[in-house]
């Protein structure tokens, strides 16, 4: 189980490295250069084959795209601060539990979203 949750979170990661790469209209080569790195080394990143030290994921964000590695990671959009502290004031309150279900239920709008 826990290789499957790896090669997930590699294969999420991949992901968004190309859609990132994509929307900015750069090529492997272009982010590769960018962060010393190989074409192929990125190649096989985003088709989650690697995983990628810590060090490189700040060089990728920094250095490859120019955005902050929360936005790299989880999506997070440098524009939204003030609506990320207000969802943290409204889930401070609330149980383990309850912040897990919400969690879980975004989650799954955005899978549904991410298909349609």
């Amino acid at each position: 189980m826990a290789k499957s949750v790896a090669h997930a979170v590699r294969y999420r990661l991949g992901t968004r490295i190309r859609a990132l790469r994509h929307a900015r209209d750069l090529t492997q080569e272009m982010v590769a250069d960018r962060i010393g790195r190989s074409q192929k080394y990125l190649s096989e990143l985003e088709r989650g084959e690697r995983s990628a030290s810590w060090e490189t994921l700040v060089a990728i964000a920094h250095q490859g795209f120019e955005i902050k590695l929360a936005s790299l990671m989880f999506g997070i959009d440098e524009d939204i601060g003030a609506e990320a502290q207000d969802l943290s004031d409204v889930l401070a309150g609330r149980s383990k539990e309850a912040r897990r279900d919400l969690l879980r239920a975004m989650e799954l709008v955005l899978r549904v979203a991410a298909r349609g």
